[in-house]
């Protein structure tokens, strides 16, 4: 017999409806798979000496790298809790739809 930890948990999504929740998922999935091709790419490009980030500050590209790779990283993050928080939220709505309301 298995053993875990149950737990019931109670959240609440802003400006997110009921029926906006498959779309709100897709979308989700859509930034965090451009991203993933954006690091790819510039995993696959020659890099420069310097970079120019969004600003036009000039950075030496192992800097401006690193920079790039960590705000992708927490934007991937954030939506991966966005992610679980609509899972969650949709299984509630499977599980128990009466214990969900909009509001």
């Amino acid at each position: 017999m298995s053993w875990g930890t149950y737990y019931k948990h109670e959240g609440y999504l802003s400006h997110i409806g009921k029926n906006e929740i498959e779309s709100k998922r897709e979308e989700c999935q859509r930034i965090n798979d451009m991203l993933w091709r954006e690091i790819l790419a510039y995993m696959a490009s020659t890099p420069p000496a310097m970079a120019k980030d969004d600003e036009g500050s000039e950075y030496p590209w192992p800097e401006f790298i690193a920079m790039k790779i960590r705000e992708f990283r927490e934007e991937i993050e954030d939506n991966a809790r966005m992610l679980a928080r609509l899972d969650d939220c949709e299984e509630a709505m499977t599980d128990n739809p009466e214990n969900v309301t909009e509001g």
